[in-house]
Protein backbone atom coordinates (compact mmCIF):
# COMPACT_ATOMS: atom_id res chain seq x y z
CA UNK A 1 0.00 0.00 0.00
CA UNK A 2 2.84 2.37 0.72
CA UNK A 3 4.56 1.23 -2.11
CA UNK A 4 1.51 2.40 -4.08
CA UNK A 5 1.51 5.53 -3.03
CA UNK A 6 5.00 6.39 -3.18
CA UNK A 7 4.79 5.70 -7.11
CA UNK A 8 2.06 7.73 -7.49
CA UNK A 9 3.85 10.76 -5.59
CA UNK A 10 5.91 10.30 -7.92
CA UNK A 11 3.94 10.04 -11.21
CA UNK A 12 2.80 13.41 -9.85
CA UNK A 13 5.51 15.34 -9.61
CA UNK A 14 6.44 14.27 -13.14
CA UNK A 15 3.14 15.80 -14.49
CA UNK A 16 4.89 19.17 -13.56
CA UNK A 17 2.68 20.94 -10.85
CA UNK A 18 2.75 24.49 -10.00
CA UNK A 19 4.75 25.53 -7.06
CA UNK A 20 1.02 26.41 -4.89
CA UNK A 21 0.51 22.60 -5.69
CA UNK A 22 3.42 21.48 -4.43
CA UNK A 23 3.36 23.47 -1.27
CA UNK A 24 0.39 22.30 -0.56
CA UNK A 25 1.19 18.66 -1.07
CA UNK A 26 4.54 18.96 1.15
CA UNK A 27 1.94 20.42 3.85
CA UNK A 28 -0.27 17.43 3.33
CA UNK A 29 3.09 15.07 3.91
CA UNK A 30 3.90 16.73 6.73
CA UNK A 31 7.06 18.85 5.63
CA UNK A 32 7.92 22.07 6.98
CA UNK A 33 7.62 24.62 4.09
CA UNK A 34 8.87 27.81 4.11
CA UNK A 35 7.28 30.87 2.59
CA UNK A 36 9.83 32.14 0.20
CA UNK A 37 11.01 28.85 -1.10
CA UNK A 38 11.20 28.46 -4.76
CA UNK A 39 9.46 25.86 -6.61
CA UNK A 40 12.67 23.75 -7.38
CA UNK A 41 13.02 23.81 -3.26
CA UNK A 42 9.79 22.56 -2.51
CA UNK A 43 10.40 19.77 -5.01
CA UNK A 44 13.61 19.06 -3.84
CA UNK A 45 12.05 18.89 -0.42
CA UNK A 46 9.14 16.12 -1.34
CA UNK A 47 11.91 13.99 -3.51
CA UNK A 48 14.08 13.84 -0.10
CA UNK A 49 10.74 12.83 1.54
CA UNK A 50 10.09 9.67 -0.95
CA UNK A 51 13.83 8.56 -0.46
CA UNK A 52 13.26 8.23 2.83
CA UNK A 53 10.54 5.77 2.33
CA UNK A 54 11.99 3.75 -0.06
CA UNK A 55 15.11 3.25 2.28
CA UNK A 56 12.11 2.91 5.28
CA UNK A 57 10.44 -0.44 3.48
CA UNK A 58 13.87 -1.70 2.39
CA UNK A 59 14.87 -2.28 6.02
CA UNK A 60 11.61 -2.67 7.37
CA UNK A 61 11.31 -5.46 4.43
CA UNK A 62 12.02 -9.49 5.51
CA UNK A 63 14.91 -10.96 3.13
CA UNK A 64 14.05 -14.39 1.65
CA UNK A 65 16.18 -15.95 4.82
CA UNK A 66 14.54 -14.46 7.74
CA UNK A 67 10.92 -15.71 5.93
CA UNK A 68 12.29 -19.00 6.31
CA UNK A 69 13.57 -18.61 9.54
CA UNK A 70 10.19 -17.05 10.60
CA UNK A 71 8.13 -20.00 9.15
CA UNK A 72 10.72 -22.34 10.99
CA UNK A 73 10.09 -20.74 13.71
CA UNK A 74 6.55 -20.83 14.08
CA UNK A 75 6.43 -24.54 13.00
CA UNK A 76 8.51 -24.97 16.11
CA UNK A 77 6.26 -23.26 18.40
CA UNK A 78 3.18 -25.39 17.27
CA UNK A 79 4.87 -28.42 17.48
CA UNK A 80 6.04 -27.11 21.30
CA UNK A 81 2.55 -26.62 21.75
CA UNK A 82 1.59 -30.47 21.01
CA UNK A 83 4.04 -31.68 23.93
CA UNK A 84 2.73 -33.14 26.73
CA UNK A 85 3.98 -33.45 30.48
CA UNK A 86 5.19 -36.62 31.17
CA UNK A 87 2.72 -38.71 32.93
CA UNK A 88 5.65 -39.48 36.22
CA UNK A 89 9.53 -38.76 36.38
CA UNK A 90 10.52 -42.29 37.73
CA UNK A 91 11.62 -40.34 41.26
CA UNK A 92 10.31 -40.86 44.29
CA UNK A 93 9.29 -37.88 45.56
CA UNK A 94 6.73 -36.59 48.44
CA UNK A 95 6.03 -32.83 48.61
CA UNK A 96 3.90 -30.74 51.25
CA UNK A 97 2.92 -27.39 50.75
CA UNK A 98 0.97 -25.02 52.84
CA UNK A 99 -2.37 -23.81 50.95
CA UNK A 100 -3.35 -21.74 54.10
CA UNK A 101 -3.59 -21.49 57.66
CA UNK A 102 -5.91 -25.05 57.89
CA UNK A 103 -5.36 -26.52 55.01
CA UNK A 104 -2.01 -28.72 52.82
CA UNK A 105 -1.39 -29.47 49.68
CA UNK A 106 0.40 -33.02 49.25
CA UNK A 107 1.65 -34.35 46.10
CA UNK A 108 3.66 -37.46 45.05
CA UNK A 109 5.83 -39.44 42.65
CA UNK A 110 7.29 -42.39 42.24
CA UNK A 111 10.16 -44.67 40.70
CA UNK A 112 9.15 -47.49 38.50
CA UNK A 113 10.33 -50.40 41.12
CA UNK A 114 8.09 -48.71 43.89
CA UNK A 115 5.35 -47.83 42.08
CA UNK A 116 5.02 -51.59 40.90
CA UNK A 117 5.83 -52.83 44.49
CA UNK A 118 2.64 -50.31 45.63
CA UNK A 119 0.07 -51.63 43.21
CA UNK A 120 0.82 -55.08 43.92
CA UNK A 121 0.72 -54.99 47.29
CA UNK A 122 -0.67 -58.57 49.15
CA UNK A 123 -4.43 -58.86 50.00
CA UNK A 124 -5.21 -56.96 53.49
CA UNK A 125 -2.20 -54.52 52.39
CA UNK A 126 -3.37 -50.83 52.20
CA UNK A 127 -1.61 -47.63 51.03
CA UNK A 128 -1.57 -44.92 52.92
CA UNK A 129 -0.96 -40.87 53.48
CA UNK A 130 0.03 -40.02 57.20
CA UNK A 131 0.31 -36.75 58.20
CA UNK A 132 2.40 -35.72 61.46
CA UNK A 133 1.81 -31.96 63.39
CA UNK A 134 5.89 -32.21 64.83
CA UNK A 135 5.57 -28.53 66.44
CA UNK A 136 8.28 -27.89 68.77
CA UNK A 137 9.53 -31.53 68.56
CA UNK A 138 12.34 -33.51 66.63
CA UNK A 139 10.15 -36.19 65.41
CA UNK A 140 11.60 -40.11 65.33
CA UNK A 141 8.14 -41.13 64.10
CA UNK A 142 6.05 -42.11 67.12
CA UNK A 143 6.37 -38.67 68.75
CA UNK A 144 4.38 -36.60 67.29
CA UNK A 145 1.16 -34.80 68.32
CA UNK A 146 -0.94 -35.42 66.44
CA UNK A 147 -1.25 -38.46 63.28
CA UNK A 148 -4.05 -38.26 60.45
CA UNK A 149 -4.58 -40.73 58.09
CA UNK A 150 -5.94 -41.33 54.30
CA UNK A 151 -6.25 -44.11 52.33
CA UNK A 152 -4.83 -43.65 49.19
CA UNK A 153 -5.87 -45.50 45.56
CA UNK A 154 -2.80 -44.76 43.53
CA UNK A 155 -4.28 -45.68 40.27
CA UNK A 156 -6.14 -42.82 40.07
CA UNK A 157 -4.78 -40.48 42.85
CA UNK A 158 -1.92 -38.57 42.50
CA UNK A 159 -2.43 -35.44 44.97
CA UNK A 160 -4.10 -34.91 47.98
CA UNK A 161 -5.53 -31.83 49.98
CA UNK A 162 -5.43 -32.74 53.30
CA UNK A 163 -7.42 -30.26 56.14
CA UNK A 164 -5.54 -29.70 58.96
CA UNK A 165 -6.75 -28.47 62.74
CA UNK A 166 -3.85 -26.42 63.85
CA UNK A 167 -2.71 -22.78 62.31
CA UNK A 168 0.94 -22.06 62.39
CA UNK A 169 1.82 -25.10 63.20
CA UNK A 170 4.77 -27.78 61.71
CA UNK A 171 3.86 -30.43 59.73
CA UNK A 172 5.07 -33.67 57.96
CA UNK A 173 3.59 -36.35 55.18
CA UNK A 174 5.11 -40.20 55.33
CA UNK A 175 3.96 -42.33 52.53
CA UNK A 176 3.49 -46.01 52.79
CA UNK A 177 1.33 -48.85 53.29
CA UNK A 178 -0.51 -50.94 56.28
CA UNK A 179 0.35 -54.83 57.04
CA UNK A 180 -3.06 -56.51 58.09
CA UNK A 181 -1.63 -56.33 61.74
CA UNK A 182 -1.70 -52.67 61.65
CA UNK A 183 1.62 -51.86 61.56
CA UNK A 184 2.88 -48.82 59.60
CA UNK A 185 5.31 -49.25 56.70
CA UNK A 186 6.66 -45.69 55.83
CA UNK A 187 8.11 -45.67 52.29
CA UNK A 188 9.24 -42.01 51.87
CA UNK A 189 9.10 -38.90 54.04
CA UNK A 190 7.97 -35.20 52.70
CA UNK A 191 9.65 -31.90 54.05
CA UNK A 192 8.96 -29.98 56.91
CA UNK A 193 5.93 -27.76 56.24
CA UNK A 194 4.81 -25.24 58.48
CA UNK A 195 0.97 -23.67 57.88
CA UNK A 196 0.81 -19.70 58.18
CA UNK A 197 -0.87 -18.26 61.53
CA UNK A 198 -4.84 -17.11 61.17
CA UNK A 199 -4.12 -13.95 63.50
CA UNK A 200 -2.13 -11.21 63.89
CA UNK A 201 1.12 -11.75 65.42
CA UNK A 202 1.19 -10.97 69.10
CA UNK A 203 5.09 -9.96 68.76
CA UNK A 204 6.03 -6.49 70.29
CA UNK A 205 9.29 -6.31 69.11
CA UNK A 206 9.56 -3.40 65.20
CA UNK A 207 11.95 -4.63 62.61
CA UNK A 208 13.39 -2.31 60.50
CA UNK A 209 15.93 -2.34 57.81
CA UNK A 210 18.71 0.61 57.16
CA UNK A 211 19.19 0.39 53.35
CA UNK A 212 22.28 2.20 53.86
CA UNK A 213 24.30 0.18 56.02
CA UNK A 214 22.23 -2.58 54.72
CA UNK A 215 21.37 -4.40 57.83
CA UNK A 216 18.37 -5.04 60.01
CA UNK A 217 17.60 -3.06 63.53
CA UNK A 218 14.91 -5.14 65.99
CA UNK A 219 14.13 -2.90 68.97
CA UNK A 220 11.26 -3.22 70.95
CA UNK A 221 8.01 -1.71 70.62
CA UNK A 222 5.18 -0.06 73.27
CA UNK A 223 3.05 -2.69 71.78
CA UNK A 224 -0.66 -2.51 70.62
CA UNK A 225 -2.54 0.13 72.10
CA UNK A 226 -4.85 -0.22 74.77
CA UNK A 227 -7.95 1.76 75.23
CA UNK A 228 -9.01 3.34 78.59
CA UNK A 229 -11.44 0.78 80.26
CA UNK A 230 -15.08 0.90 78.94
CA UNK A 231 -18.95 0.51 81.09
CA UNK A 232 -20.96 -1.71 79.47
CA UNK A 233 -24.06 -0.50 77.75
CA UNK A 234 -27.29 -0.62 79.42
CA UNK A 235 -25.78 -1.59 82.81
CA UNK A 236 -27.49 -0.28 86.36
CA UNK A 237 -24.10 1.80 87.32
CA UNK A 238 -24.55 3.64 83.93
CA UNK A 239 -27.76 5.09 84.32
CA UNK A 240 -28.02 5.19 88.00
CA UNK A 241 -24.32 5.79 89.12
CA UNK A 242 -23.72 5.68 93.10
CA UNK A 243 -23.15 8.46 94.74
CA UNK A 244 -20.38 8.84 97.54
CA UNK A 245 -23.44 9.39 100.31
CA UNK A 246 -25.06 5.78 99.43
CA UNK A 247 -24.07 2.78 101.07
CA UNK A 248 -24.36 -0.47 100.15
CA UNK A 249 -27.74 -1.04 101.96
CA UNK A 250 -29.14 1.76 100.06
CA UNK A 251 -28.11 0.17 96.84
CA UNK A 252 -29.78 -3.40 97.45
CA UNK A 253 -32.82 -1.10 98.78
CA UNK A 254 -33.13 0.04 95.05
CA UNK A 255 -32.52 -2.98 93.39
CA UNK A 256 -35.44 -4.74 95.62
CA UNK A 257 -37.93 -1.96 94.87
CA UNK A 258 -36.36 -2.07 90.94
CA UNK A 259 -35.90 1.68 90.81
CA UNK A 260 -32.64 0.53 90.43
CA UNK A 261 -32.88 -1.23 87.10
Amino acid sequence: MVDGNIEKLKKWLDSNPTIQELKSQARILGLKVKRMMKKREVIKLIEGYINQMQELQEIQRPSSANSANNVKEDQEIKQEGDIKLPESYNKNKLVVLPVNPNWLHVYWDFSEKTRESLMNLPNGFRTVLRIYDVTFIDFNGNNAHRTFEISLDLRTMKNYYVNVPMPNADYLAELGYVSPDGEFHPIMRSNLCKTPPNSPSQSTRERWLDIRKKRKIVTPSDGVLVKEVETIPGSIFNNNPLSKEESIWQLFSRLRSGRGM
